[in-house]
């Protein structure tokens, strides 16, 4: 009975958090992301676009910030962990193992409030074999960690110092060596500043200016000033060796950088003889420091505009450093000054990210380290910015703008350079990355070019399905959007084939959260929601074209002819409104198409929605041109839809509600051909019915229900087209899902008693006699299964999920349905990690019985599709 199982992830879709500092983008391509409670990896610039390639569940809330640890000198720095906060107070540190794999190697725990923000050393070499990493809370504290490496798959965490915030709390942090510097940046209006004395941070200055939260922080250190070959020999503006500049983003909409210098020769400590001027430390007689007009122009040059400061007082302090050749400690001063304040922005600034730093050739042609002035700002106004310095003058403007004007995209909560600078990264409201390529490389005139990057649900997915011919997978969601899935098959540049799974629709927007789905026929489906209504969606003609291109798939594209052409959703509606390309020549007629219309008309959609994709459309697209036409409203239930499935004929679609008395726990039928309900619900349970289920030959209909009952109902010829025949009280609590085998002799049910029951017709009786076969146990709570549909090696297989996230497969022969043996379970590392709400089987494509294909979804926001494949 044994076989030997290999199961791959061939997809997986999340949506990131909505919060500004979840995504960092690693030296060596890796991005990881928060994702409720994952932390997700993926690489942007994988040219075999695979998308998210493993999530790693152990927060057991949402993640809401994310960065790499690094580690080395200049060139040879890597990346050596992960380390995330999250909502449930804790931070983990993530490597990787010689394996390959992740795991989590620490758990920082000792703050009482979720934990908002990171800082990690950022400077041009870190050299230690103790990491520093301080996190951020709720609890208004900021907590200093120091890690160290025991082995392979556990690291050792001690907290160093917790600094009190008092009634702050703190949402920014950075740190570099000044040699040893820490900024944050929270709910006040100021940048502080530490410094370590003798191992411990002590708040040394803080920094005026902003007049809104703090949201962002970052460091650069500043690279030697000799000239590079790819630099303008009109570069006046130089920041000098040792320098470090740090960029702090507000919710007042503006930038602010800020530039620590190192200032005159180190001190003993008998050569502090200083003087005191306006709170400044200036050492008497000292030729390296600033003149006194130098410093007095400083701190009298203010201007005020809208309560704004642009103040470029210098602040002078002294830092303890120790020498390595004599042991001895001496003073060194440094001057932090207001550089610019960059204004540009039309809303709260979320991130700024500076530039990686990299190796060019000088003009001897040598590799030497530089670090780009370059810096990238991200905001709820939809856009990115790239600030550079003006060659001549050092002032420092926008050179590019990305993002959306207008439309359906909400604000970006953090933008990411590419380890090589040239490619940009940013993730928004509706979950999905944003990325950019740079095309020209020209410092004067740059342009950049979207890529195609992934999306995903960011709230709990409630139901997935496939269509009939399983080429594409829809799955609805609590975020209010139905998705549409489909297998991308190209040629690379080298010839290969390769074939990789993107979201290339989104049929539905909806105002309610949306709990099932069912197909009804091969471009049509039935969806409902928080609301007493069934809606009809049809797919319009460019989908129908563009699933044709997309998946090489010439047989779909004779489907379109007379469809529409897309859909658009009125401003204040609900309701998905046909276009057809009638309507767009007519627009076009008219003078009024070149005016502001409302989003109730059809010019609405663009007339380039004509227009097949042949490649997965970016985000902006999908939320505003891959809408299906509604067709139809069902009305009859009096309370929110749960269950809604369709015959396999296509004629009839069952439906049932919430209900708590047996008036409403009723299954209402409705007719495809006149798209009426049929007269008489059928009636059998007390309290809501959860799952509905066709035979694959339609004579049955079973039904499960929270009132821990199935019924089976059975085909006739009377109104209503089913009649009851039996029912039966199987299992001790709610029953949560139902299957029948593809060739309908068996049916399972699944509950939160924590077992699974098989139930086969009893031989020589009638359609009312279904005798229990066996039952089996678990350790959780059952809330999906869901047959194979074909035998494989002569026996059935059946997927089953589990309230925690497991997902197990169990066989049996044919010849004997009694019984059921384990055969493999989903690996922890590749499943979910929280109620798994629906299973679905794709049926075996060109007859290949040996690979099979399962789609889960789940209240853990993701929608993965795994490859089970037996093994010779």
């Amino acid at each position: 009975m044994s076989q030997k199982i290999k199961i791959t992830t061939e997809f997986i879709g999340i949506g990131c958090n909505k919060v500004a500092q979840v995504a960092a983008w690693a030296k060596n391509g890796l991005v990881a992301f928060g994702a409720n409670n994952f932390v997700a990896l993926y690489y942007p610039t994988n040219p075999e676009a695979r998308g998210v390639v493993v999530t790693l569940g152990g927060h057991t809330a949402c993640v809401n910030c994310v960065d790499f640890i690094n580690r080395g000198d200049e060139k040879e720095q890597t990346n050596v962990a992960i380390v995330s906060g999250s909502a449930d107070r804790t931070a983990r540190i993530w490597k990787k193992t010689s394996a390959g794999k992740y795991v989590s190697s620490a758990v920082l725990l000792g703050h009482s409030g979720s934990i908002n923000t990171l800082g990690v050393v950022r400077a041009r070499s870190i050299l230690t074999e103790r990491d520093i990493v301080a996190t951020g809370s709720a609890d208004g504290t900021i907590k200093i960690w120091e890690r160290t490496i025991e082995n392979e798959t556990e690291d050792k965490v001690e907290c160093l110092q917790t600094i009190d915030c008092g009634t702050k709390y703190p949402l920014a942090l950075a740190i570099t060596y000044l040699p040893n510097t820490q900024a944050a940046g929270g709910t006040e209006r100021r940048v502080v500043l530490y410094i370590t004395i003798d191992g411990k941070f002590v708040e040394s200055i803080s920094l005026q200016g902003h007049e809104n939260w703090i949201r962002s922080l970052s460091f650069a250190s500043a690279a030697s000033s000799i000239s590079v070959s790819n630099e303008s020999p009109k570069n006046a503006y130089a920041i000098h060796d040792g320098d470090l500049l740090l960029a702090s983003a507000s919710q007042d909409k503006y930038v602010r950088l800020w530039k620590i210098a190192r200032i005159g020769e180190e001190m003993n400590d008998e050569d502090k003889g200083t003087t005191e001027k306006g709170g400044d430390y200036v050492k008497e007689n000292d030729s390296g420091m600033l003149t006194d007009d130098i410093i007095s122009a400083l701190r009298g040059s203010t201007i005020s505009d809208d309560k704004v400061q642009l103040s470029t007082r210098a602040h002078i302090i002294e830092v303890e450093v120790s020498r390595q050749e004599d042991e001895t400690k001496r003073r060194q001063r440094y001057s932090i000054m207001f550089e610019a304040l960059l204004m540009g922005h039309d809303d709260w600034v979320y991130s700024v990210d500076w530039q990686p730093a990299c190796f060019v050739k000088d003009a001897t042609n040598n590799l030497v380290y530089h670090q780009p002035l370059c810096l990238l700002t991200s905001s709820s106004d939809k856009s990115m910015m790239i600030w550079k310095p003006e060659p001549d003058t050092g002032i420092w403007v926008n050179s590019v703008r990305v993002g959306e004007i207008g439309g359906y995209a909400l604000g970006l909560y953090g933008g990411l350079f590419a380890p090589d600078g040239k490619h940009i990264l940013a993730h928004g409201h509706t979950g999905a990355f944003h990325l950019w390529k740079m095309i020209t490389e020209n410092e004067d005139n740059q342009h950049w070019r979207p890529q195609i990057s992934i999306s995903g649900h960011f709230k709990a997915v409630q139901s997935i399905t496939w269509d009939p011919l399983c080429r594409f997978l829809v799955s609805v969601s609590l975020d209010q959007t139905a998705r549409l899935y489909a297998p991308w098959r190209r040629n690379t540049d080298e010839g290969k084939q390769l074939m990789t799974w993107h979201e290339i629709a989104r049929p539905q927007i909806h105002g309610y959260d949306i709990q099932c789905i069912s197909f009804v026929d091969e471009w049509k489906y039935v969806s409902g929601s928080d609301e007493k209504v069934i809606r009809v969606f049809s797919a319009p003609k460019t989908f129908v074209e563009s699933l044709s291109k997309l998946t090489n798939s010439l047989s779909t594209s004779k489907d379109a002819s007379s469809r529409p052409i897309g859909a658009n959703l009125p401003a204040l509606g609900l309701s998905n409104k046909a276009v057809f390309e009638s309507d767009i020549a007519k627009l076009g007629e008219n003078e009024e198409f070149l005016n502001g219309q409302s989003y109730a008309h059809p010019s609405a959609t663009p007339s380039s929605l004509t227009e097949a994709m042949e490649r997965p459309p970016f985000e902006e697209h999908l939320l505003q041109h891959t809408l299906w036409p509604e067709i139809y409203k069902l009305y009859g239930h009096g309370y929110e839809l749960i269950s809604v499935a369709s015959s396999h004929c296509g004629k009839i679609i069952a439906s049932s509600c919430k209900a708590t008395t047996p008036e409403h726990a009723v299954i209402r039928l409705f007719d495809t051909a006149t798209w009426k309900e049929i007269p008489n619900p059928l009636q059998a349970h007390s309290l809501t019915v959860t799952q509905i289920q066709f035979s694959h030959n339609d004579r049955y209909l079973l039904t499960v229900s929270r009132d821990r009952m199935w019924s089976l109902f059975e085909r006739c010829e009377a109104v209503p087209p089913y009649k009851l025949v039996t029912k039966n009280k199987a299992h001790a609590r709610i029953i949560w899902d139902c299957s029948w085998s593809h060739d309908d002799l068996l049916f399972a049910t699944g509950s939160r008693d924590k077992s699974v029951k098989i139930w086969r017709q009893v031989e020589n009786k009638d359609s009312s006699s279904w005798s229990q076969v066996t039952t089996l146990k678990f350790a959780e709570a059952v809330t999906a299964l869901d047959f194979a549909g074909c035998l494989t090696h002569g026996c059935y297989i059946l997927a089953i999920g589990l309230e925690n996230g497991d997902i197990l497969l169990y066989q049996s022969k044919l010849s004997d349905a009694a019984k059921w043996t384990y055969l493999h379970a989903i690996e922890k590392y590749l499943s979910h990690i929280s109620t798994v709400t629906r299973l679905v089987w794709r049926k075996p494509q060109n007859n290949d019985v040996g690979t099979l294909q399962i789609a889960s979804c789940a209240t853990d926001h993701s929608v993965r599709l795994f490859n089970v494949m037996y093994e010779q």
